[in-house]
């Protein structure tokens, strides 16, 4: 069993170790794997969270918290977080689930997979070539997005598409299509895996893609 995601129950919070050398996604596997095996042993109530040793981004830290409710019986009520060698107490306030109705799909999307949902859609994993998502809402992809996705499907301008590692063979959100992006056939042996996530979004007439970092500092 790795320990890239080590569980301590304090006295006021559940304190989880991140593993700050391995990438994102082994993060998150290894955390759904520890919560499922801890959920009789934490119980269930209201509690406070702290995630230490690994600095997390802000849409980061609300997936691990999501994927935390959806597989344990916890209600979160705080998460504190590192801040110039000091834990800071801070209220969590908004998570992926409270952009509206949430679907969660675990697993590889595969070609001729079809996943529709009148809300957003979260999926834990990889939508390979020839996989199709459709969502109302917004869309989600923690690992290499390489399918087609339509986010906004009832014309939400404000919807938005966000993975890991964006290469789709076709993105739509509202009734705009970006443009192509796949330039060559895909390999996994060729991927960068070291890409950030990213974020598209409509910008008048058009799709941007940009890293999930600067559009929060442009916003």
């Amino acid at each position: 069993m790795n320990n890239y995601v080590i569980l301590k129950g304090k006295k006021d919070r559940l304190s989880i170790y991140l593993n700050d050398e391995v990438d994102f996604l082994t993060i998150r596997d290894s955390l759904v794997e520890k919560i499922i095996e801890a959920r009789n042993f934490i119980g269930k109530g209201q509690i406070a969270i702290e995630f230490t040793n690994r600095k997390l981004s802000e849409l980061e830290e609300n997936v691990l918290i999501d994927l935390i409710k959806v597989n344990s019986d916890l209600n979160i009520t705080y998460v504190f977080s590192e801040s110039d060698g000091e834990v800071e107490r801070i209220k969590f306030v908004k998570s992926v689930t409270e952009e509206g109705i949430t679907k969660f799909h675990r697993g590889t999307l595969r070609s001729g997979i079809k996943l529709e949902y009148d809300g957003n859609i979260v999926v834990i994993g990889d939508v390979n070539p020839g996989a199709l998502i459709r969502a109302k809402g917004n869309v989600i992809v923690l690992g290499f997005l390489n399918g087609t996705v339509y986010a906004g499907q009832d014309g939400d301008r404000d919807a938005f598409v966000g993975a890991t590692h964006m290469n789709p063979v076709q993105l739509v959100i509202g009734h705009t299509v970006a443009q192509p992006m796949q330039n060559r056939i895909l390999d996994t042996n060729k991927v960068d895996r070291k890409s950030g996530f990213k974020i598209a979004y409509l910008s008048g007439k058009e799709i941007r893609i940009e890293d999930f970092s600067t559009r929060l500092l442009n916003d």
